[in-house]
């Protein structure tokens, strides 16, 4: 009787402990998948999301222009006097305006202005009598940059281009002004006279402001883009056989501007190499008039 009241504690303690052995077992399994199993699963399954530059991407419809026209003023002998010289000559001037459209788009002009005195090539041509000699024989004594603007102060009796005239602007970006200098200018009224023509000059030779606003109408306005904006801003062009295209010079003031213009030779070398790739679409005719 003994002996069995023994085996029957030792299997209640048996069970007793295989319980809590699986209990523990399970405990432990509960732990591992939690700590562990559940954020690897988490971290191998979880979807690659790239971290995107909203910033810079909502700078991408910000446009500023930046214009930069190099501009030398050359006085020839006998616009400026000794000590007008001493004084003026050689210097550079840095000079800009801003123009912001709206809160996106703006550009912005830079003039760098040189203020020298003639060499003596472009002294013996300014001599001449005839402009359109003389803005050959100065474009092949110097090559400038691409984009500057070179303007040429000539004396107020100077044979050139008719009295009548006050400036000439000649081909190769050059242009001539006769001097409003006297010999009772300061140096500050010399500058601020030259300086007045030559920003007229440069309305004329370089881009101006309705230019680059025409140029940027077509930009959409912040935050109205759309496939409505979209279509509603393309130009309809009706479709046919054929266009003629004609190419027109307007001069409004011919007493005071001598214009002559090469447009065959621009045709040929800018307009048709581009015509002869449309040429399969339709069939396009330049004249000019």
């Amino acid at each position: 009787m003994a002996f069995s009241l023994q085996d029957q504690l030792r299997q209640c303690l048996k069970r007793v402990t295989e319980r809590s052995r699986g209990k523990y077992s399970a405990s432990c399994i509960t732990v591992i998948v939690v700590l562990v199993g559940l954020p690897l699963w988490w971290k191998t399954t979880e979807t690659y999301r790239a971290s995107l530059p909203y910033k810079q991407i909502s700078e991408l419809d910000i446009l500023l222009l930046d214009i930069s026209v190099p501009v030398e003023v050359v006085f020839a002998r006998g616009t400026l006097t000794a000590e007008q010289q001493k004084r003026l000559l050689p210097q550079t001037q840095f000079s800009q305006k801003m123009n912001q459209l709206d809160g996106k788009t703006g550009f912005k002009y830079r003039y760098e202005k040189t203020y020298r005195a003639a060499t003596g090539v472009e002294q013996d041509a300014i001599m001449g009598e005839n402009v359109e000699v003389t803005v050959v024989t100065l474009s092949r004594a110097y090559e400038s940059s691409v984009g500057s603007v070179v303007i040429y102060v000539v004396p107020a009796n100077s044979q050139l281009f008719p009295q009548e005239v006050s400036v000439y602007i000649g081909k190769h970006r050059a242009a001539f002004l006769r001097s409003p200098v006297t010999r009772s200018h300061t140096v500050a009224e010399v500058l601020q006279d030259i300086d007045d023509n030559v920003e007229e000059i440069l309305q004329t030779m370089s881009f101006t402001d309705d230019v680059v606003v025409a140029a940027l109408s077509s930009r959409f306005p912040s935050g109205t883009f759309g496939t409505d904006t979209f279509t509603d801003s393309m130009t309809a062009f009706k479709s046919s056989l054929g266009y003629e295209i004609t190419f027109s010079l307007l001069n409004p003031d011919p007493k005071s501007h001598n214009i002559c213009w090469s447009i065959e030779q621009a045709v040929n070398n800018y307009v048709q190499p581009f015509l002869n790739k449309l040429s399969i679409f339709a069939n396009f005719s330049v004249d000019s008039q």
